[in-house]
């Protein structure tokens, strides 16, 4: 079912781009979020079995899923940031929230498939992950994508270093949303993404203002 959720909202995607310009790389992220989910789900069950996790649903989801994700996500934006425009060095983090919630979005349809019940409780089930997860999931990558934006404009040293630190940051972000929603604390979690995911927006608005890449240039 996996393989034909992917499908079914990929391809679409992969179509528009044919027809977009200037947002074409934000959508090329989107993709890429979705495409990570696949990968995920399928190297996921043999690397956990090559390590001898097992399938305790809470260490994988908060010890062993989270850095996994967030490196996979991030992958273009850690790897192919010094071979694109300059223009879109304050924009990585933009990048980083497309990638996530693409990821967020084929998740959230195979959940919806999987624990699918009655309209109602499918809609409740929808407008909460909408509201959480696919936001949780935008910031934690878009924080990498906002260290990458600090690494590429900071001295030869801190290349590795800023972009280490987001995908730490990123990790950490998404096993401690992971932990409160297993422990049932779906209110606080909800609350959290939506007020972190405010602030986020604000801030980087804020950087883009006085970015000295962008003077003069409207590429989106």
């Amino acid at each position: 079912m996996t393989k034909a959720v992917f499908i079914g909202t990929f391809v679409p995607l992969v179509l528009m781009l044919l027809l977009l310009r200037h947002s074409r790389p934000v959508v090329s992220f989107f993709c890429w979020g979705m495409l990570s989910f696949l990968i995920i789900t399928l190297i996921s069950p043999p690397l956990y079995g090559f390590l001898g996790l097992g399938d305790d649903l809470h260490i994988n989801a908060v010890f062993f899923g989270p850095p996994l994700e967030e490196l996979i996500k991030a992958l273009p934006i850690l790897l192919v940031p010094w071979l694109l425009q300059k223009s879109f060095v304050p924009y990585y983090y933009i990048f980083g929230l497309a990638s996530g919630i693409g990821f967020a979005v084929e998740e959230n349809i195979l959940y919806l498939i999987r624990f699918h019940e009655t309209e109602a409780q499918s809609t409740t089930l929808m407008v909460m992950r909408s509201f959480s997860v696919c936001l949780m999931h935008g910031v934690a990558t878009g924080t990498t994508g906002y260290l990458v934006t600090k690494a590429v404009r900071a001295e030869k040293a801190m290349i590795v270093i800023y972009p280490l630190l987001g995908w730490l940051a990123a990790s950490v972000y998404h096993a401690a949303f992971n932990w409160a929603m297993l422990n049932w604390h779906y209110g606080i979690a909800t609350t959290v993404a939506i007020l972190v995911f405010g602030v986020f927006l604000y801030r980087m608005k804020e950087a883009e203002s006085w970015a000295p890449e962008i003077q003069g240039t409207n590429w989106q």
